[in-house]
């Protein structure tokens, strides 16, 4: 095997060779005119060769330093190239990232952000789960988790994605020209409210207000639970009742007429979504470059 002071010789070499000056070698390495030679001296004394023929006014190659040229230039162009390419292979981010999300998270923000990511690091694996529960990441063998802002466990590190968010209710055209009119919150008791609950619970959530100063609960009933949020609003489309859903997932069919809020003074704002990841664990680059990836707007 070359020894590092043998590679150091042999490269000094070749530059020399190119170059036949040792000052403007001297100056291209940063070291004296003086440290070139004695590396030129070392390397002839250790293969029993004169390599150059030098005066004090030119300095050329003798026919064992030509031949010594032809075969090692090309060995250490070869040897440059493989290592800038292996510092090139160290910089692309590669590896597997598990991502767990709310049902709603992933058609907000996954399903438009994550084919632009894979394109940019296509090294990159991708795993993703879809479901509505608050899943322990640990036991999960989750990477990141994207969840709402009120359902953060503790010894997580979250981020928000987005801003905050709005509750609204909403109501097909059809429902609405068929039923008496909401006017105020405790007017949606008399209606078929379409309920909502967690995933692995038995009791829809209540519906949440603002009014007399305070945000209120108000528990409400009807033919039709869920526990998927597009289920119940597309059962609202569908004129099947009322629902209380986030304005930001239904915005399109806000603008379209196939819904209309209604009870919009005492809409309430809530966090939003947030990136989240186990306090303490260990971020790999591919990690790190979804999370900033995520986070642009």
């Amino acid at each position: 095997m070359i020894e590092g002071s043998d590679f150091l010789a042999l490269k000094t070499f070749i530059l020399v060779a190119e170059k036949l000056n040792f000052r403007a070698v001297a100056a291209m390495l940063g070291i004296s005119a003086s440290a070139v030679s004695q590396q030129i001296n070392g390397l002839e004394v250790r293969l029993g060769q004169r390599l150059f023929n030098r005066t004090t006014r030119s300095v050329g190659l003798t026919e064992d330093g030509k031949s010594l040229y032809l075969q090692t230039a090309p060995l250490l162009e070869n040897l440059a190239g493989a290592l800038a390419q292996a510092r090139a292979r160290s910089h692309i981010i590669r590896g597997n990232i598990r991502i767990h999300a709310f049902r709603s998270a992933a058609m907000m923000f996954l399903d438009h952000k994550v084919p632009g990511f894979l394109s940019s690091f296509p090294d990159v694996h991708i795993d993703i789960t879809i479901n509505d529960s608050p899943t322990d990441l640990i036991a999960g063998g989750y990477d990141l988790s994207l969840r709402l802002g009120d359902v953060l466990d503790p010894g997580l590190i979250a981020v928000p994605v987005g801003g905050r968010l709005h509750q609204i209710v909403v109501a097909a055209p059809s429902y609405l020209e068929t039923h008496e009119d909401i006017k105020h919150p405790e007017d949606v008791r008399q209606h078929n409210c379409i309920g909502w609950r967690w995933p692995g619970t038995v009791t829809p959530e209540p519906w949440q207000f603002f009014y007399d100063g305070q945000i209120k609960n108000i528990p409400v009933t009807g033919n039709l639970v869920v526990d998927d949020r597009e289920r119940q609003y597309q059962a609202a489309i569908a004129g099947i009742g009322i629902a209380q859903v986030t304005a930001e997932r239904v915005s399109a069919h806000l603008l379209s007429g196939a819904l209309h809020p209604i009870l919009n003074e005492w809409d309430v704002e809530f966090a939003g979504y947030h990136l989240c990841w186990t306090a303490g664990k260990s971020m790999s680059p591919a990690i790190r470059a979804f999370i900033d990836w995520l986070r642009q707007d």
